[in-house]
């Protein structure tokens, strides 16, 4: 069923992944909207935005939204805590990104890819969603590096 929750803005994407169970938490669905999957997805695919599958152009790949929707639900993420959360193979940044609302400006959160081109990708991606946004004093931590995590 989660591969119906694709839709044709991010907030239909949500609604359809939290109307098939795979979002129930309110601070996760509202992390998932402040964090538009538009400006993460490899650039060939900007159309495909909001389908929930995983696109893939390169190194770059990014998860369906189900996907990270349903790690995320499993994990005990604590809201404007201290926690740290560190994302080996980060990707696009979108995960990451989606954490960091969570968590808040307390947290430490670090994306690290082993793609320089991901890496690049990523910086750009979350410069793009930050510039998007009408206010910045409530955007949260977040550091992407390019490294090898072994």
């Amino acid at each position: 069923m989660a591969w119906r929750s694709s839709g044709s803005s991010n907030d239909e994407m949500i609604d359809n992944l939290k109307r098939f169970g795979v979002i129930s938490s309110p601070t996760l669905e509202q992390a998932f909207r402040n964090v538009d999957r538009k400006f993460f997805v490899p650039e060939d695919n900007e159309e495909l935005a909001y389908a929930d599958q995983p696109l893939k152009e390169g190194n770059i790949h990014i998860s369906a939204p189900h996907i990270y929707g349903s790690a995320l639900e499993a994990l005990d993420l604590h809201p404007n805590s201290s926690q740290s959360f560190l994302n080996v193979g980060s990707g696009t940044g979108y995960l990451s990104s989606i954490v960091a609302h969570v968590l808040g400006p307390h947290a430490s959160n670090v994306g690290v890819d082993i793609h320089h081109d991901v890496v690049e990708h990523a910086k750009e991606a979350i410069a793009l969603w930050k510039s998007s946004r009408v206010s910045s004093q409530d955007l949260p931590k977040l550091e992407i590096i390019h490294g090898n995590a072994l």
